[in-house]
């Protein structure tokens, strides 16, 4: 959490909440630079799952120009497969393109990730541009050895 916090220090993160009579309903942090949105993280409550919900918080991350990108875990179990066809509900397209995903604590281990993309396909420049940015800039904000 606290690197979340940190991020807040950056005018590109935007973490956002959703609420409904007075209770959060689900969570939308995004990352926006140079044409981009990054999707780095969507939460809906387990109690407002299969509400609409976290199909209204992409409908606002999608009120853009930007080209936006998100990646999910490999296709391994039931639930990353409905977490697919969320996305591809939505009008996001899975690319060719993988992602080692460095972890945010220092205790995980890299992980592999599958890459979604809207309005259409991203390019491999696109995918590129993607890399850098999370590499060089995202990277900050996760747990970093002691020096």
């Amino acid at each position: 959490m606290e690197d979340h916090l940190l991020a807040c220090t950056d005018e590109r993160f935007f973490p956002l909440s959703a609420w409904e009579e007075g209770r959060v309903t689900g969570l939308l942090f995004f990352w926006e630079w140079e044409g981009y949105r990054y999707l780095e993280h969507l939460a809906v409550t387990p109690h407002h799952r299969g509400q609409g919900y976290g199909s209204e918080m992409l409908r606002y991350l999608r009120d853009s120009e930007h080209t936006i990108i998100l990646e999910i875990d490999p296709l391994v179990n039931e639930l990353s497969v409905r977490r697919l066809q969320f996305y591809e509900r939505a009008g996001f397209t899975l690319t060719p393109y993988r992602f080692v995903h460095l972890p945010y604590r220092l205790e995980a281990q890299p992980q592999e990730l599958l890459i979604l993309s809207y309005p259409q396909m991203i390019t491999k420049k696109e995918h590129n541009d993607f890399l850098r940015f999370v590499n060089e800039e995202v990277i900050r904000y996760c747990e970093q050895p002691a020096k």
